[in-house]
């Protein structure tokens, strides 16, 4: 069983790792928004940091509730976790776009496949970015 402070550094670990893999994510699918490719390079850039910081931010959370729920420092061996894990990232990222979308945050191109009326990049984005975070922060690390 590990105490606060370690499952405190294991998340800030997860945030750090999800950080980088949120950039590169970012990068990679901005260009299915409207609103992407139409910013300066001096609004783009904050705003892909931005978001890759709060991506990074929800996974180290939703890892917290998981863990606080199954008292597994692992995820990736406890299918029950993943599938909660899983569950969260999804509603979370479905409701957060359906929001965001609504209010103009940013738009999709034409481009951008949907699913359920939300893009699918978006949409399997926190879970797919925060199990390979915990791949690397668990095998490799």
């Amino acid at each position: 069983m590990f105490n606060l402070p370690d499952i405190l550094i294991i998340a800030i670990q997860i945030f750090f790792v999800a950080f980088f893999i949120n950039l590169l994510y970012e990068l990679l699918h901005s260009v299915l928004y409207t609103t992407c490719l139409q910013m300066s390079i001096k609004e783009y850039i904050p705003l892909v940091l931005k978001a890759s910081t709060v991506d990074g931010l929800w996974i180290s959370s939703f890892y917290l509730i998981t863990y606080f729920i199954f008292k597994n420092t692992n995820p990736l061996n406890s299918y029950y976790q993943i599938i909660l894990f899983f569950i969260i990232s999804i509603l979370w990222d479905y409701f957060w776009e359906i929001y965001s979308t609504a209010n103009k945050r940013w738009e999709y191109s034409e481009n951008m496949p949907l699913v359920a009326g939300v893009g699918l990049t978006p949409l399997i984005q926190l879970f797919l970015t925060g199990i390979l975070s915990f791949y690397i922060i668990f095998n490799i690390f």
